[in-house]
């Protein structure tokens, strides 16, 4: 007898408070890390059809398939879809509110130790706050919907339970010729203080960089000023900061650029490491490499 999906995810140190087939990401705790949501699955509606990964064991994620599952999902299954969602919503409704909360009892940001750390300026950081010794970055989508916190050790942090995805933080300036979509803050705030004429837009982290260009809808002059993972490649065979860009460049046409021969991965790193003569070498760098990005023509 084939197993069901919930025994297959305990087996392999999952721990889910529930199992619905309805097609939607969950993360829970694992046995190895039971005070952490280190596990994530997803069950298709089907029910025949899953994928999980313990991110303590697994490098690749593992499938899961039924062909004798029932395929109709059961009165009861429906029942548990609905409000398996409305409590989702109910959650994530309440952590933008707490993250709205917390934004709004911060003060201005000042010069923070993460920022004199990595060597920048507080040119573009007008709309950054400070709490608790902590730096906040707004991710917007439209509206506030949850903040980024970075220590002065440089630990960073989302909102817990608020959404991310298509999320993101303009440092804007006037009559910007080029629009530069890059990960982290000490990048962006990097590539805003070498590049006088680019606005540029944070998506946090390299999975968020094509939800972030097509929630904006990205057009002009575009580049990705993206990080180089060359450690990550070295150890693992790819690297996730040059295949995000490349992706976000397939899917809009923008351009992509990234530092080379430096110590560290990111533009930040690069206005450090090349003395004086690093602004103009990382504007040089972004400027051939920038694409004009034009609306795809209606189907």
């Amino acid at each position: 007898m084939s197993m069901n999906f919930r025994d297959v995810l305990m087996i392999h140190g999952l721990l889910p408070r529930d199992v619905v087939p309805d097609g939607r990401w969950y993360r829970c705790p694992t046995a190895d890390k039971p005070k952490k949501r280190n596990g994530c699955f997803v069950l298709w509606p089907c029910g025949t059809r899953g994928f999980f990964k313990n991110y303590a064991v697994h490098d690749e994620w593992c499938e899961w398939r039924d062909e004798h599952a029932s395929i109709a999902p059961t009165a009861e299954t429906q029942r548990r879809i609905r409000e398996n969602r409305e409590r989702e919503q109910r959650r994530r409704i309440a952590a933008i509110q707490a993250a709205r909360l917390y934004w709004d009892g911060a003060q201005p940001a000042g010069l923070h130790p993460y920022i004199q750390r990595k060597g920048l300026s507080m040119l573009g950081m007008r709309g950054l706050r400070e709490r608790d010794g902590k730096l906040l970055i707004p991710m917007r989508k439209g509206s506030l919907l949850s903040v980024q916190t970075i220590s002065a050790e440089g630990e960073k942090k989302f909102w817990a339970g608020a959404p991310t995805k298509g999320t993101s933080f303009e440092i804007g300036r006037d009559r910007a010729s080029l629009t530069c979509l890059c990960e982290g803050l000490a990048t962006g705030l990097a590539v805003f203080q070498a590049v006088p004429q680019a606005r540029v837009i944070v998506a946090f982290d390299s999975g968020n960089l094509l939800p972030s260009a097509e929630s904006l809808q990205l057009r002009g002059a575009v580049i990705v000023c993206a990080d180089n993972d060359k450690g990550t490649h070295a150890a693992r065979g790819f690297n996730p900061g040059l295949l995000a860009a490349q992706k976000v460049a397939d899917a809009i046409g923008c351009g992509v650029a990234y530092p080379t021969d430096i110590e560290g991965t990111d533009w930040a790193d690069a206005l450090k490491e090349w003395g004086e003569r690093a602004p103009s070498r990382i504007q040089r760098e972004i400027l051939r490499n920038v694409r004009v990005v034009r609306p795809k023509a209606a189907a």
